[in-house]
């Protein structure tokens, strides 16, 4: 038989075991391929692991109502300069004026207070000893200390010099560049050196938008509801009652008034009785009211407020978390953006 004669001598061989399905070597091949994957995933882990998230800048807070105005990043735009923190220690910080972000921070000073800008490079700064600081604009490094007969309290910048008013009322010229000690004529007079806390009592207060004075009042009998007045030339150009009142800090109204953007931009509390401050914006030549609107962001505490550049620079908050620095755009009243706290030195 055809089988017969294609047996190998020795007798008959078993046939071969048949080999795996398709079905089991697609399975295999899976298999395989998984296994290979997570040693690579291992093998990669070890090479690059997981970077962790950047961590986010912190707002910045603060206790005092001292600010002014540098060229903190050489890009022509004035940048706020404020104390960050409590009152028993902190730093002068820089915070760029067009973004909010923080540019430097100085080193820590006991219960700061003294802070002026008395030009675009340099910062003078005074804690409760008898030591002024210069610091310098661009890096918040120390240029120089000067040994004042008192306690620094308010500083007035001239050319090249400014006038530094103690705490018992005496007063010295001191030089910018050097710190040593100089008669500074250009200058105001200790007189007329108020400090921010002063600044805001004026009633009334004055500002110039174009030709035309914007005069803010607030009542001294009652509630401080506000007033405000323009004037050219002396003239009345017209006068009306706004809807807002003064908030109160140390028993007197605190009046803000500031122009920007073309406008007298006035912020105050609710008219009735409320807590919510409001911000107005009012055409200087008019009287009328480019806008009214409630101002909650802001907080339910003003302590500064002043114009430079192409916003209004805030200072608000609440009395026991600290008060935040934000840019308002004069044009909508909207925070432009809240201020976050440059990295420690």
């Amino acid at each position: 038989m055809a089988g017969a004669a294609a047996a190998q001598p020795g007798g008959p061989v078993a046939a071969p075991a048949p080999g795996p399905t398709r079905a089991v070597k697609a399975l295999l091949a899976v298999a395989m391929a998984a296994v290979g994957v997570g040693f690579g995933a291992m093998f990669f882990a070890r090479v690059e692991p997981p970077r962790e998230p950047a961590p986010r800048a912190r707002q910045l807070s603060t206790q005092l109502d001292t600010l002014c105005f540098v060229d903190a990043n050489g890009d022509d735009a004035p940048d706020p300069v404020l104390w960050q923190d409590g009152k028993t220690r902190g730093r002068v910080v820089a915070i760029d004026g067009r973004s909010g972000q923080g540019i430097w921070a100085s080193q820590e000073l006991e219960r700061p207070d003294a802070l002026a800008c008395p030009d675009l490079s340099t910062v003078l700064a005074g804690g409760e000893n008898t030591t002024l600081h210069a610091l310098d604009a661009r890096t918040g490094k120390a240029r120089w200390a000067a040994s004042l007969p008192g306690v620094p309290d308010e500083v007035a910048g001239g050319e090249g010099c400014a006038t530094v008013v103690m705490k018992d009322g005496a007063a010295t010229g001191i030089k910018l560049e050097g710190g040593e000690v100089a008669d500074c004529p250009t200058a105001p007079q200790p007189s007329a050196i108020t400090g921010h806390f002063w600044e805001r009592k004026k009633n009334p207060q004055v500002v110039r938008v174009g030709d035309v004075e914007v005069v803010l009042t607030a009542s001294t009998e009652g509630p401080p509801r506000l007033t405000a007045e323009g004037r050219r030339g002396g003239a009345s150009l017209w006068k009306k009652e706004l809807p807002a009142r003064a908030p109160r800090s140390g028993g007197r109204p605190d009046l803000f008034l500031v122009a920007s953007g073309g406008a007298a931009i006035v912020l105050g509390m609710d008219a009735v009785g409320g807590n919510e401050l409001r911000i107005l914006a009012l055409d200087p030549a008019s009287g009328a009211s480019r806008y009214e609107r409630a101002a909650g962001y802001l907080g339910d505490r003003l302590v500064a407020a002043k114009a430079a550049g192409p916003y209004v620079y805030v200072v608000s908050g609440a009395a026991v978390s600290g008060a935040a620095l934000r840019a308002i755009d004069p044009a909508t009243g909207d925070t432009a953006w809240r201020a976050t706290a440059p990295l420690s030195p």
